[in-house]
């Protein structure tokens, strides 16, 4: 699907999701090369979103795709945003905790690279459900 193609509800969702993806990696940047020191505050400002809304957000859109004729029904964005909370609240604890009873041990490190899975099989779940 082309840029051109996309309306303006289109837009804003993947111009939203790129600035939620970029900042997710500058979070990662601050929490593998800083300690909790100053910079600190900035790693969990940053990774807020990474850990309690882009799984969810990503998950929204597998679940409630946007429509794309007017005929068809979406949920709006405060219904979306609202569901990203909730259901990344609800899966990543849930996905840490079973990684952790198959033997793996709960780090930051390992905690990033779970949810970072997480967010890549969704991805590529949107991607194929919406064939781009």
């Amino acid at each position: 699907m082309k840029w051109s193609n996309l309306n303006w509800k289109g837009k804003f969702a993947a111009v939203f999701l790129g600035s939620l993806i970029s900042l997710a990696i500058i979070g990662l940047v601050l929490g593998i090369f800083t300690s909790l020191g100053i910079l600190g505050a900035f790693r969990i400002i940053l990774g807020i979103p990474y850990v309690l809304f882009l799984p969810g957000f990503l998950l929204t859109f597998i679940f409630f795709p946007l429509a794309k004729h007017n005929q068809e029904k979406s949920i709006d964005y405060i219904e979306r945003i609202a569901l990203s909370f909730a259901l990344s609240i609800a899966i990543v604890p849930l996905v840490i905790f079973y990684l952790h009873l198959i033997g793996l041990q709960i780090s930051a490190l390992n905690s990033f690279f779970t949810i970072l899975g997480i967010i890549i099989i969704e991805s590529v779940a949107i991607l194929f459900k919406n064939r781009i």
